[in-house]
């Protein structure tokens, strides 16, 4: 079987700023198995340093045969196209998807309020339900009642601090936003013990996003009492087997759960889409980030309508990427 590696770099139509920094473009490792009979499956590895701590070029020594332990981001990447190529071979989709179209946020990076509030209502003429708000700086408050005011009362606003904050600080800046209905706090402080902490605080839900990544995690926060809600990631997870059994350990234990991208490529989003459409979720998932960028790649997957995506049925992923597209955003070859 052939491999071969690519590294891209994908640029964002505007920076995107949060509480980690400002990023102006995306890299990605996307890793192809080619047969002798020409099939070919793809698995993309999305580490994103200043998110989860691991270096793009970790991850590529690891897909190029590198020694040492793998990081989960390489892990998915080889699971996924595995699981790619042989779908693609007997022509089906990678998952099983029990719905076609899954509701998804629109992502807001931190801004000027009034930057915020004309793109959240450009949002809701575009059918979103559900608005996600990433915070963590001075002027969280302001931005966020010009978002809610800018939507009105109906849809959901979630905020995310990407755990920004210590626990009195969290507890402070919630109780500040509260008025305006969240539907919960994402990562408000950066570990599991402070959540629980921040949650017995508050009355608004909390929602875990960095310290979930296994089944065990899961289990651990169930125990800590320290989220009502769940945010998993293939790529933090080590890919779509030990993403599922972290959703279904979540959904058993009766606590919410989404899918979302930390600003994967179109191969990430939809193995996301179809193993969220697979386990039926109900709740918004943050899929909705390909229109973040400025390259024709985005364009491999189906835009949101109204609020919703399109699940891709195969075969395979359902991602066909044109190669002169492919060819725009790859900066190397990986031996």
């Amino acid at each position: 079987m052939k491999r071969s590696l690519l590294r891209l770099s994908i640029p964002f139509k505007r920076p995107f700023v949060t509480s980690s920094g400002v990023a102006s473009e995306r890299e990605l490792l996307l890793l192809r198995l080619e047969t002798p009979d020409g099939s070919v499956g793809c698995g993309e590895a999305a580490p994103f340093e200043p998110y989860d701590g691991v270096p793009i070029e970790r991850a590529a020594a690891a897909l190029s045969g590198g020694a040492g332990r793998r990081p989960p981001q390489a892990r998915a990447a080889e699971e996924i196209a595995r699981l790619d190529l042989r779908a693609r071979q007997e022509g089906r989709p990678l998952a099983e998807p029990a719905k076609d179209a899954l509701p998804v946020n629109l992502t807001l990076g931190a801004g000027p309020a009034d930057e915020l509030a004309a793109r959240a209502r450009a949002g809701l003429r575009e059918g979103y339900a559900c608005f996600k708000l990433k915070v963590g700086l001075p002027d969280d408050a302001d931005r966020v009642a010009a978002v809610r005011e800018a939507v009105g009362p109906w849809p959901a606003v979630r905020v995310d601090a990407n755990g920004a904050w210590e626990v009195d600080e969290a507890v402070h800046a919630i109780r500040a936003m509260e008025d305006h209905d969240l539907e919960f706090v994402e990562q408000p402080c950066a570990t599991l013990e402070e959540l629980a902490d921040v949650r017995q605080r508050v009355s608004t839900p909390i929602a875990a996003d960095e310290p979930i990544a296994s089944k065990e995690d899961v289990l651990r926060a169930i125990e800590l009492d320290a989220c009502d809600v769940v945010n998993l990631k293939l790529a933090g997870s080590g890919g779509f087997s030990p993403a599922r059994e972290a959703l279904r350990a979540a959904r058993s234990a009766g606590l919410g759960a989404f899918l979302s991208s930390t600003l994967d490529g179109p191969w990430g989003i939809a193995a996301a889409l179809q193993l969220a459409a697979a386990e039926n979720l109900s709740m918004a998932c943050g899929l909705a980030t390909l229109g973040l960028f400025d390259a024709r790649i985005a364009g491999a997957l189906s835009a949101p309508r109204r609020g919703t995506l399109k699940v891709p049925l195969g075969p395979g992923l359902g991602v066909e990427a044109d190669e002169d597209a492919l060819r725009e955003v790859t900066v190397e070859v990986i031996p």
